[in-house]
């Protein structure tokens, strides 16, 4: 219900799902059908449901595990594959309810492609051997408005356009909403839930092909007292500023290599056992010791894939990439199969919210799903759905379950009103718009293959030298309309996550997964089977380790 409340709207609902990628879209979907039916479900997005987040623009292919694999196996190989940095339980039941979760979207309309016997159609992903992997027809645009026609018919309240500045708690220590501006109208705006997921992606610097997800989300949770982890690791993987395509890990299984500037092929130097079969993280790290060398530029060498295969690479699922192959045509081909320019590039982090098996944070009536939820540090090709769609399941799931005991949460004006004050703070309509200048110099220092990927110590150090004075030129800027308020407000989380993810670089005295250190380059298990997790102490983020439970497999077992 929609009434006019302190300094705009008041809105009032039972659950609140903050973003709408695939993690929100399923936990929308899972509280409204696990809740009584005048349960209100709300989800937000910053742009349009249906249409954004991370999913809507991938093939969306999905780790499923059918009745007949061996779900053991594939739950170890997993688990292995991210080092042992992973809520195992959680990763188990992920795995174990996919197939049911395979149904559920179906039942709202998703088709799978089949093979000529009828079996689902599904291949191998990268750096695994037991783990297969599928994708919807229509690829991620499709998975994502389907699942919105599926929500919305279920009765969940759609918002588009809210971007959210903070989580409210009321006079107490449980999360009680959320309140943010429209981000066209400017419109400030208030809701009041007894329950409150965070769905919004990992926290990016807007570097990677998606370049306007930035995951705030996980960084307001902090700020309201929630847990993090994981945010020394991040998605590295092989970037390219000709074009992006999705398929790399096929293309290599088709005979594609990454070649230097001698064309020499240099993954086998680095890793013997996988080669140009290893997973991104590892492919990355290699790219970054050869540039370390002087032997950039990098490519890769698609030529040798079997002419008769090519036609694969030149249609896709993803509706924006076919039109760029459309636009591009011959121009494609010629640059596709010759040799494209590549190099290391740190797409995201994968710091979330530290929960429960459950998908509950640390701070009552606050829950995670999809990549703002930790719990692993590396999601291959196509886990990272597969978990979103796990986690957004278990999250609605808990929400609904918890609705016993969370009274209807009230609006505090006066803590209302202080959010507001704080979210319009930069706002002065005679300012000049200078966000995006201060962000071009932020993303080319967070860029660096030295600080991003293969890190050090002194270089680390230097880092939150440097951070500094950014942080302070950062304090400077104010925005002239809403469209610069929203992107001042994105930044800010993206300062306070560098400091994270620097400290925890830092702390990690090891190298493991996505976390690289050129002085620490070994895997330390007596030491680092551990998380690190982040807490705000109100003056600076607080740094503790975690050790890792391991009842399914411990890395002695791979001995």
């Amino acid at each position: 219900m929609a009434t006019n409340g302190v300094h705009g709207t008041h809105i009032e609902t039972d659950i609140l799902v903050i973003g709408a990628g695939a993690g929100g879209l399923v936990a929308a979907l899972s509280a409204k059908r696990a809740a009584p039916p005048a349960t209100q479900v709300t989800i937000v997005d910053s742009w349009k449901v249906g249409r954004s987040g991370h999913t809507a623009f991938s093939n969306a292919w999905t780790v499923v595990v059918a009745p007949d694999d061996d779900l053991e196996s594939v739950t170890k190989e997993i688990i292995a594959g991210n080092d042992f940095i992973a809520d195992q339980p959680l990763i188990h039941r992920v795995l174990e309810t996919s197939w049911d979760r395979l149904k559920d979207l179906e039942g709202i309309g998703l088709q799978w492609p089949r093979n000529e016997d009828g079996s689902y159609y599904r291949r191998p992903t990268r750096g695994l051997k037991d783990t297969r992997v599928m994708y919807p027809v229509g690829g991620g645009l499709e998975f994502s408005w389907k699942l919105k026609r599926g929500i919305e018919d279920e009765g969940v309240q759609i918002l588009d356009r809210f971007f959210v500045t903070g989580l409210m708690k009321g006079d107490g220590e449980r999360v009680t909403g959320a309140v943010g501006v429209q981000s066209r109208t400017g419109e400030f705006f208030a809701i009041t839930a007894r329950a409150t997921i965070i769905a919004t992606n990992a926290i990016t610097f807007r570097t990677g092909f998606v370049r306007d997800l930035t995951g705030t989300g996980t960084l307001l949770a902090y700020r309201a007292g929630a847990k993090l982890r994981n945010a020394e690791f991040s998605y590295l993987r092989p970037g390219t500023p000709r074009f992006y395509f999705e398929g790399i890990a096929f293309a290599i299984q088709d005979g594609a290599s990454f070649v230097n500037k001698n064309d020499e092929q240099f993954m086998l130097s680095y890793e013997p056992e996988w080669g140009d079969r290893a997973d991104v993280p590892r492919i990355a790290r290699a790219m970054a010791m050869e540039k370390q060398k002087g032997n950039d530029p990098l490519y890769l060498d698609m030529s040798r894939i079997d002419p008769a295969k090519r036609d694969f690479y030149f249609s896709s699922t993803v509706a924006w990439m076919q039109n760029f192959l459309d636009k591009l045509g011959d121009e494609a081909r010629t640059d596709m199969f010759g040799k494209t320019p590549y190099y290391p590039q740190n797409q995201m982090t994968k710091m979330g919210l530290a929960t429960d098996a459950d998908c509950r944070s640390n701070v009552p009536g606050l829950y995670a799903a999809g990549l703002a939820q930790a719990g692993c540090c590396n999601h291959f090709a196509g886990f990272h759905i597969g978990m979103c769609i796990g986690t957004g399941w278990f999250a609605g799931e808990a929400a609904v379950k918890d609705l016993e005991t969370l009274p209807p949460a009230k609006l505090d004006a006066a803590e209302a009103g202080a959010l507001y004050r704080e979210t319009m703070a930069p706002r002065d309509d005679g300012a000049n718009a200078e966000s995006d200048n201060w962000l071009l110099e932020f993303q080319r220092f967070t860029a660096r293959y030295d600080i991003a990927l293969w890190k050090s110590a002194d270089r680390l150090e230097a880092a939150l030298q440097t951070l500094g004075g950014l942080r302070e030129r950062f304090a400077e800027l104010r925005a002239p309309d809403n469209h610069e308020l929203v992107r001042i407000k994105e930044s800010e989380a993206m300062v306070l996550a560098a400091e994270i993810i620097f400290r925890a670089s830092l702390m990690r005295q090891e190298s493991r997964m996505s976390h690289f250190r050129e002085d620490f380059d070994f895997r330390d298990d007596d030491n680092w089977l551990a998380w690190i997790d982040v807490e705000d102490s109100g003056s600076g983020p607080v740094l503790t380790k975690t050790p890792i439970p391991t009842p399914i497999t411990h890395p002695a077992d791979l001995t």
